[in-house]
């Protein structure tokens, strides 16, 4: 899926690379010119290395063991960075972190594999437009991919912005799969709300009815 929202790129970063394999497709597909992968720990960079340059394309992929984007050297002709299976809260502190993603424009394919509400919070307040999104279904767990670009433009978002998103425009069984899930969420978080101060959020409720009613559809 996050390969889908690359487009004729040409230095895409692939932030937790993981076993590499993202990495390689772009570059054989020719989604991608030019590759920066990068991972925390040691084990999982080495296998995209081994993955990458076996396949023959180590001359156009640079490689750091780093935290997310950090002391990635050259930066000006990148023009995507894919952030795929981490938390939402990870993914915002890797963008903060990444003065060039603003300076440059650059393209986010986020795919979080969990607060989605989180990274769309910052996004919306921190100059981001959330371009599209699609949801997509893998082992029995939905998740939904966000496009994002910097414009300058901030917003204070509600609720349902937040858990959903542009994912409200998505139909399938991937998408009620997705609102399914969302509403569950919203549903603990409003208990939680009703134990600590004795009634229940108007915002939570709302959000709610805006979810049944895309899971109604």
């Amino acid at each position: 899926m996050a390969a889908s929202f690359v487009d004729s790129g040409k230095t895409v970063c692939d932030v937790g690379c993981d076993h590499g394999k993202l990495s390689l497709f772009l570059l054989q597909s020719g989604k991608a010119e030019r590759i920066i992968a990068t991972d925390i720990n040691k084990a999982p960079l080495q296998k995209a290395v081994d993955l990458i340059t076996g396949a023959g394309c180590g001359q156009k992929a640079e490689f750091y063991l780093t935290d997310g984007l950090q002391n990635i050297g050259k930066t000006d002709d990148i023009s995507h960075v894919v952030i795929a299976g981490l938390g939402g809260q990870t993914m915002a502190q890797i963008i903060h972190s990444a003065p060039f993603i603003k300076e440059n424009k650059v393209r986010l394919v986020l795919l979080p594999a969990q607060s989605g509400h989180t990274i769309r919070k910052y996004l919306y307040e921190n100059g981001f437009d959330i371009q599209k999104e699609e949801t997509v279904e893998e082992k029995g767990k939905f998740y939904s991919c966000i496009s994002a670009v910097y414009t300058q433009n901030t917003r204070t978002a509600d609720i349902f912005a937040c858990y959903i998103g542009k994912s409200r425009l998505c139909e399938g069984y991937a998408a009620k799969g997705y609102f399914s899930m969302v509403y569950s969420q919203l549903e603990k978080k409003q208990k939680g709300f009703t134990i600590e101060n004795g009634f229940a959020s108007r915002d939570i409720s709302e959000a709610m009815d805006k979810i049944k009613n895309l899971t109604d559809k």
